[in-house]
C-alpha cells in the first residue's frame, strides 16, 4: 500500500502546478460524484421509500380500522338477531304471521308460496315468496315495515318492483287524482332454532 502512495506522490511531484490545479479539481470532482451517487442518493431513496412505505401502512391501518368497525356492527346485529331467534319462544306459522300483517296493512296478497329454504347447521328457516298485484306504494311499504317490525324475526329478501302503467291516471296521491299502483313480489324467511 505504501508503495502505491510512493508512486502516486512521484507522479505529483512531477506535475507542474497549473496540472496538479486540474488534478485536484477532478480528483475533488470524482469524490463529490462518488459521495453523492454512492452515499446521499442512496440515502435519499432510502428515505423517500420509508416516507412511502409509512404513507401505505398509514392508509392500511385506517382501512383495517374502518373493517373492524364495520366487522364489530355485524357483529353486533347478527348477536342481536340470534338473540331474538333463540328468545322467540312459541312461533306463529309463518304464512298465518304474513297473512295477519296484511291484514293489518290493509293489502290482499295475490299469492304465498312456500320456497325452498337454505341449510344452517343452527337454524331452519322457512321461505315464503309473496305477490302484491295493484297496491299502492304507501300499502306496499307500510306491509314491508309490519314485516320488518313483526315480533317473530323475519328477513325480507329479493324485493322486486313493478309499476303499472297507467293504472294511476297520471294524478299523484294528494293532488285529487288516483295513487300509481304497482306490483311487488319479495321473499320472507322466518327462523326458528334447531332442536339441541
Amino acid at each position: 500500500m505504501s508503495e502505491i502512495i510512493g508512486r502516486i506522490q512521484v507522479l505529483w511531484d512531477g506535475l507542474a502546478p497549473r496540472e496538479r490545479i486540474l488534478v485536484g479539481a477532478a480528483g475533488a470532482a470524482l469524490a463529490l460524484a462518488v459521495l453523492v451517487l454512492g452515499v446521499i442518493l442512496p440515502i435519499r431513496g432510502a428515505v423517500e421509500s420509508a416516507k412511502q412505505g409509512a404513507a401505505d401502512a398509514e392508509q392500511q391501518l385506517v382501512q383495517m380500522q374502518r373493517m373492524k368497525r364495520e366487522w364489530d356492527d355485524l357483529h353486533t346485529r347478527l348477536a342481536t338477531v340470534e338473540s331474538r331467534i333463540q328468545n322467540g319462544g312459541e312461533e306463529q306459522n309463518l304464512l298465518t304471521l304474513l297473512e295477519s300483517l296484511a291484514v293489518r296493512a290493509g293489502v290482499k296478497p295475490t299469492s304465498m308460496e312456500k320456497r325452498q329454504s337454505g341449510e344452517s347447521a343452527r337454524y331452519e328457516e322457512t321461505k315464503v315468496e309473496v305477490s302484491l298485484k295493484n297496491v299502492t306504494l304507501q300499502q306496499a311499504v307500510n306491509y314491508l315495515a309490519s314485516i320488518e317490525t313483526a315480533s317473530q324475526p323475519l328477513s325480507v329478501k329479493s324485493l322486486r318492483i313493478k309499476r303499472r302503467i297507467g293504472a294511476g291516471g297520471g294524478g299523484a296521491a294528494g293532488t285529487g287524482g288516483a295513487a300509481d299502483l304497482i306490483d311487488v313480489t319479495f321473499s320472507v324467511s322466518g327462523f326458528k332454532p334447531l332442536a339441541a
